[in-house]
């Protein structure tokens, strides 16, 4: 193809365009239009209050006082999408020691949610996820007070809380 070929198929091109624009102006298109999503069905977590009842502030160590965060995760659907699962805490955080967790309404008192099997932390109001296989049985998770070192916190009651988030990975 010599380059006067090439410019004039490119005029040509350009004046069809030209064209089929300005009939296409005065015509009427009706389009149909059906999406199929193919999406796993939603969880549901319920989860229920978890009290730490009555405790010296000098046993706020990160390791007395683990109490069971008893939730109930809902897939529907079940099949195999329930069992690649991926889990998030979101809710106010502070840094305690290096690690994001759930901050309460007192100040220097946050508290650590980790899984019972091998303490693996779930930061809070980060945008991490924690990946796990459900199976059969959904992971326990723990809850635990802790303090910055060299914290010295005040005596009272305290209220703090998060949202667990749960997805199909």
């Amino acid at each position: 193809m010599t380059r006067l070929t090439i410019i004039r198929s490119a005029t040509l091109l350009l004046m069809v365009s030209a064209a089929a624009s300005l009939w296409a102006a005065n015509k009427t298109v009706n389009l149909k239009l059906m999406i199929a999503i193919n999406a796993p069905p939603p969880c549901t977590v319920n989860a229920p209050t978890v009290e730490f009842g009555t405790m010296m502030t000098t046993q706020v160590d990160g390791s007395s006082n683990v109490q069971l965060v008893a939730y109930n995760l809902i897939c529907s659907g079940g099949g195999s999408d329930y069992d690649y699962l991926k889990m998030q805490v979101q809710g106010p955080s502070m840094m305690v020691n290096g690690e994001s967790v759930l901050k309460t309404d007192v100040d220097g008192l946050g508290i650590r949610l980790q899984t019972q099997a091998d303490k693996t932390l779930l930061p809070v109001g980060t945008s991490d996820w924690w990946n796990f296989q459900a199976d059969k049985t959904d992971p326990v998770l723990e809850a635990v007070l802790v303090k910055p070192a060299g914290t010295t916190l005040t005596a009272g009651e305290f209220n703090a809380a998060a949202t667990l988030v749960v997805d199909y990975q």
